[in-house]
């Protein structure tokens, strides 16, 4: 059995993905396996990856369904101790799994260790990204409510604290991994682990161009606090500002793009929850404002109500 399960999820990215395995095999951690699971690929991505020829690599091609299933996938294959996820266009220093691993073997109480990341441009400027919270190891269920500092090619987790755990494979171009990362926190505790850092590649192809106009964030968080456990561990005016927040910035987006309907119900879902924020009933009577024969709607679903679970 492998000490360390590396999953690759890949889409269209032959020209990014033969790099990405290769900073893994490179690692000096050799006890290892690399799950490329092509999710649906019509390039060349097949004959580029079995070209580095590694019997540690193993290819699977499955039909697309998004990088939740894609991950689900390599989770349901993987056979090491523990697991890590590496996007197509993601790197690791050649010491970055040796010192992940030192972290959680020394301190048995963790599940997950997460570590900073670098943005690697296409210009070639690099800039440390980090949003550290005040409590960086633990368990972090509040700080993660809060706010996403989590990236998925920078984690490595124990493989048991997986067990009947995976993606949401309905969040199919954005925050699946913020889903995760929230629901496992409620399994385990977070280890930080500050000496070495994942290296992300910010390009044109990036899926999270489009996140911050949709109401994803707006459906996990309420689902996690009102049906997932979460009002027992997040305080009730924490969890009530935040899900005015992410509603109220979703709702600013829209009125921006002239869709009225959109925005002003999003407007008062804000509101609902945190009443005393001025910002939201100016935001409001700026949409109300906006033209009803040029409305646009917005090609998603409304957060479904929880009146009466919020209550």
């Amino acid at each position: 059995m492998p000490k360390v399960s590396v999953i690759i999820p890949t889409y269209n990215s032959n020209g990014l993905v033969k790099e990405t395995i290769c900073s893994v095999m490179a690692q000096s951690e050799r006890d290892l396996e690399v799950l490329v699971v092509d999710d649906g690929s019509t390039d060349d991505t097949r004959s580029v990856v079995e070209s580095l020829n590694d019997r540690r690599i193993t290819y699977f091609y499955k039909t697309n369904g998004g990088p939740a299933s894609a991950r689900n996938f390599g989770l349901s294959k993987a056979k090491g101790e523990y697991v890590a996820f590496l996007d197509h266009d993601d790197l690791w220093p050649v010491n970055y799994l040796a010192v992940m691993l030192s972290g959680l073997e020394k301190h048995t109480e963790f599940g997950l260790a997460y570590s900073p990341i670098t943005v690697r441009y296409p210009d070639g400027r690099e800039i440390k990204s980090f949003k550290a919270p005040k409590v960086k190891s633990g368990w972090l269920v509040v700080e993660l409510f809060k706010q996403g500092f989590i990236w998925t090619s920078a984690v490595l987790i124990r493989r048991a604290v997986l067990k009947n755990f995976c993606y949401d494979e309905l969040l199919r171009t954005s925050y699946e991994d913020s889903d995760f990362f929230l629901r496992l926190a409620m399994r385990t505790q977070f280890l930080f682990v500050p000496e070495v850092e994942a290296i992300r590649s910010e390009h044109t192809k990036n899926l999270s161009s489009e996140a911050g106009v949709l109401p994803t964030r707006i459906i996990i968080l309420e689902r996690f606090y009102f049906r997932s456990g979460g009002d027992k561990v997040v305080p009730v005016k924490i969890a009530k500002r935040k899900l005015s927040h992410a509603t109220r910035r979703v709702a600013e987006t829209y009125r921006h793009k002239a869709c009225r309907t959109a925005a002003i119900t999003l407007y008062k879902h804000a509101i609902n929850y945190h009443p005393v924020d001025l910002r939201l009933y100016f935001g409001l009577s700026r949409a109300l404002l906006l033209s009803k024969r040029n409305d646009k709607m917005p090609a998603w679903r409304m957060p479904e109500p929880l009146a009466d679970v919020a209550g």
